[in-house]
């Protein structure tokens, strides 16, 4: 486990795990239904380099020709075709700007 301070809530740590990619990124995970909007949680806005956002959505029940409209202030907008009643996972990435890039790879010092 990884526990940094809340860059949002007083006297709060943030506890992370980990995920093996190239890049240090943050993921959220959650069902969206009925709703046209996702509020990011304060942390990962404060965290989250939002031009890195991802969004990748699973439907529910049918194809509902869903769309991200924007991502606005912490905001995820959608969009349905005919304005259908949306039903569907949503799984969420962003790059963190409150560290240095990672470097994935690392060449050995190959003297000895």
């Amino acid at each position: 486990m990884i526990t940094i301070k809340h860059p949002t809530l007083e006297n709060y740590n943030l506890n992370l795990e980990s995920l093996i990619g190239p890049e240090n990124a943050v993921f959220l995970r959650g069902r969206l239904t009925g709703k046209y909007e996702l509020k990011l949680p304060d942390y990962y806005r404060e965290i989250v380099e939002e031009r890195t956002i991802s969004v990748h959505l699973t439907m529910i029940g049918s194809h509902q020709n869903v769309i991200i409209k924007r991502i606005s202030e912490g905001v995820i907008y959608f969009q349905s075709q005919g304005n259908m009643p949306i039903d569907c996972y949503y799984l969420i990435f962003g790059e963190r700007k409150d560290i240095s890039p990672l470097k994935a790879e690392q060449r050995l010092d190959t003297e000895q």
